[in-house]
């Protein structure tokens, strides 16, 4: 059945940061210079791609770029539009999971003071959370809340999503249909790309399909 629109996502996530060794929640780390050049490279072909296939002013493939209010996503947007002119909009429901008592705290710490929670929270995060932090179920929800909002907002649209690896697991967890357990399962590493296609039929419930993870 062909499909009436569709709606295009590139979802990057943001590079290596300054803090590279703390569980990075809320926490507004900036990026490192090899993050920022990451992004730059990861994003580089899609541009060139666009630009040899428009040849038009217009020198960006994205229509819309989206992110997370946090530094290490928002600095690269800000960097993106100042290129290509293309708009953001600054969305906190993709903001990193809260990680309560663990925000911002060295990983090795944390490992070594509590082995077995922090083990459990990484493979069965359905059953367990950091102190006084996000849960698995209200995490994924919102993050489901705010991608149903950015597609109907830009239906028929080619966007970028920038944000964080937390939020790329769920949303493609979410698409697959996967359950919460198995969304560690996921390798998100930094700069990643994934794109996904939602395919809009007249009467009935849209269609997303995951296009591509992480290509190298």
């Amino acid at each position: 059945m062909p499909s009436t629109s569709v709606t295009t996502i590139d979802i990057l996530r943001h590079g290596r940061t300054q803090a590279d060794d703390i569980l990075r929640g809320r926490i507004d780390v900036p990026l490192s210079d090899m993050g920022f050049a990451q992004m730059e490279e990861r994003v580089a072909p899609y541009i060139a791609q666009h630009e040899n296939i428009e040849a038009s002013n217009s020198t960006a493939p994205w229509q819309q770029l989206i992110s997370s209010p946090l530094q290490r996503c928002s600095k690269f947007a800000d960097h993106l539009q100042q290129q290509h002119g293309t708009p953001i909009s600054i969305d906190h429901g993709f903001l990193e999971m809260n990680f309560g008592d663990w925000d911002g705290r060295d990983l090795n710490e944390l490992q070594a003071e509590n082995p077995k929670l922090f083990t459990n929270i990484w493979k069965k995060p359905q059953q367990y959370s950091p102190p006084n932090g996000e849960n698995i179920q209200d995490f994924s929800a919102r993050i489901t809340e705010a991608w149903h909002a950015l597609v109907d907002q830009y239906s028929g649209q080619h966007i970028l999503l920038i944000c964080h690896g937390g939020v790329i697991r769920a949303l493609l967890g979410g698409i697959l249909q996967a359950p919460l357990s198995s969304l560690s399962r996921f390798q998100v590493p930094y700069a990643s790309m994934s794109r996904v296609k939602i395919h809009h039929h007249a009467g009935e419930d849209s269609w997303p399909q995951l296009v591509f993870h992480n290509p190298h």
